[in-house]
């Protein structure tokens, strides 16, 4: 019924329902092969939540190849579950989140190289993007543990602020087997991986398909993609962007990927609504609030699917015109999308943002 407005518990459901519902993302439709097709290799399946796909062209697309991609992707995507996993409570941040104290934690290079990205890139962003930003998301009633009793006062969003920042982590790479660690400088720090882990694990699931020797592929974890070499039949892998709108599912544009990584994120798919307001799951690190009135979505082209996840989520909390210039200072593609009280949509792209195919109202 239009206009009617839920309860919190419910609309929470609902927000949970539409993540559950990525496996009929615009990505995959779009990509959806003819019945009987033998130019591409599909696999799929679910993990972190979400679902993944994997689509390799090139010769000998056989039962052995489909088994030898299906035991490599299975293995790499149970270590991202036991390294970077907020839900595993086995994982590497599941522990280092329960370990109330400031002593190093050892950890694996790969959750300690992913957590030195995410501590540059909230240098870079003045704070906007923050992976100790949890406990606040949790708090605003999404992520693990959401609490949505009510919103947090003013008192409690400066408690858990306090814990924000650079200052509160402190990480080594490492450069030999065991010699990687995290560590808190506040024993009660809590980190969430989740707005980098999902790219992370496209890479970790490409680079696999490469030690087999295929270089013709497109990796997709809950609508983060990277893609190289050729499509079937030739040519770059082309991808949808899709159309920041509530109320079903529609293309904006679509975009070839020539050896990159792409990523969105957008207001329009997780959130809930609290007497006639809109509360994105999207949380500002440097107010402890819900973005309003920033993007509908961001997409973003990268090198690599964890840059694109971490820069996608960053820019929706910057917005527009801080966002823009600062991924355009740092070699980032990046496009924003703006929705009108009229349900009209627009946008911007940095200089770096290749054309797109059939656009609408968007500009350089």
């Amino acid at each position: 019924m239009p206009g009617l407005e839920l309860d919190r518990r419910t609309l929470r459901l609902i927000a949970i329902a539409f993540l559950l519902l990525a496996a009929l993302s615009v990505h995959r439709l779009f990509f959806a092969a003819p019945p009987g097709d033998s130019d591409v290799l599909i696999i799929s399946g679910q993990t972190m939540g979400t679902t993944f796909e994997i689509r390799i062209a090139g010769e000998a697309l056989d039962d052995t190849l489909r088994k030898r991609v299906e035991d490599e992707t299975g293995e790499r995507l149970r270590q991202i579950d036991l390294w970077m996993s907020t839900w595993n409570p086995d994982s590497e941040i599941a522990r280092f989140n329960r370990h109330d104290s400031l002593t190093d934690f050892p950890v694996s290079t790969e959750t300690a190289e992913v957590v030195a990205y995410a501590l540059q890139l909230g240098r870079w962003s003045g704070g906007a993007f923050d992976i100790a930003v949890g406990p606040l998301v949790a708090r605003w009633g999404f992520g693990n543990h959401a609490r949505v009793d009510s919103p947090p006062d003013d008192d409690e969003i400066a408690r858990l602020r306090a814990r924000l920042g650079e200052g509160m982590l402190r990480v080594e790479p490492g450069d030999s087997i065991d010699s990687a660690f995290i560590a808190k400088n506040d024993p009660k720090v809590e980190i969430d991986l989740s707005a980098i882990a999902k790219g992370y694990g496209v890479d970790h699931v490409a680079n696999g398909l490469e030690k087999l020797g295929r270089f013709d592929y497109l990796v997709e974890i809950g609508g983060e993609i990277r893609a190289a070499g050729e499509r079937p039949k030739g040519g770059a892998w082309r991808v949808a962007i899709e159309r920041p709108q509530i109320e079903g599912r529609a293309i904006q544009s679509i975009i070839e990927l020539d050896n990159q990584a792409m990523a969105t994120s957008g207001d329009y798919r997780i959130f809930y609504i609290e007497n006639g307001r809109h509360v994105s799951h999207t949380i500002d690190p440097r107010t402890g609030r819900p973005v309003e009135g920033g993007p509908a979505s961001v997409t973003v082209l990268a090198d690599t699917a964890t840059e694109a996840d971490a820069w996608a989520t960053t820019l929706m909390v910057l917005g527009r015109r801080d966002g823009l210039a600062l991924s355009e200072e740092r070699g980032i593609a990046a496009l924003i999308l703006i929705r009108h009280e009229d349900g009209t949509v627009s946008g911007q792209q940095n200089s770096l943002f290749p054309k797109t195919a059939d656009p609408v109202n968007v500009e350089r």
